[in-house]
């Protein structure tokens, strides 16, 4: 038997393991997707599949304060915010950065809607989003002043790949946007349009 202070250590390393074998894909459309409950930025309790059974969700994840392609997008969501309200669309985003970090991301993009914080990767991997970062992909964002480890302390060396998803009443992915290039995103027009 592990003793208690490896058993932590193992499990991380499994959690791991498990991602590392396939590259993410996304949920895809029809799927039914995973009840999850966080935090947001006004300390707010959110349950997704609370808000789904009321109104749409459109649910974004993002990597984090210093990606300019999430700010802009977050950002782009926030102004357009009243319209998805009129439109009865509940909108959330889900990053792994801290609480700390996500006080920056508030800062850069006034999002008014709920940033959640990704605790241990459980919403992104229940997503099949997150992917792990190898120590030269590390390495190469602390070359560029981004501690990755640090910003999402103490998740691990994991990211989202950029994504939406569009929830519908039955719990079920309506419309999914997924692209492991991060610089590729989708525009806030073609979301609106989606619930004309």
């Amino acid at each position: 038997m592990l003793k208690n202070g490896l058993f932590p250590l193992f499990l991380s390393f499994a959690s791991l393991w498990c991602i590392a074998q396939g590259q993410p894909e996304g949920l895809f459309l029809g799927a039914k997707v995973p009840a999850f409950k966080g935090i947001d930025q006004f300390d707010r309790p959110v349950q997704l599949r609370e808000l789904a059974k009321k109104k749409p969700v459109l649910l974004v994840f993002y990597r984090g304060y210093w990606c300019p392609y999430c700010t802009r997008l977050l950002a782009r969501l926030q102004d357009s915010l009243s319209f998805f309200t009129e439109k009865g669309v509940s909108v959330l985003a889900v990053s792994p950065e801290s609480k700390e970090s996500r006080v920056k991301t508030l800062e850069k993009t006034q999002a008014g809607f709920s940033l959640i914080h990704d605790s241990a990767y459980l919403i992104s991997k229940q997503f099949d989003v997150a992917y792990i970062l190898s120590d030269n992909q590390l390495a190469r964002y602390r070359s560029g002043a981004i501690d990755i480890l640090k910003i999402n302390y103490p998740n691990p060396a994991v990211l989202p790949v950029p994504s939406v998803f569009v929830i519908g009443k039955d719990y079920s992915i309506t419309y999914r946007f997924f692209d492991p290039d991060h610089k590729r995103r989708t525009n806030v027009a073609e979301l609106l349009a989606l619930f004309q």
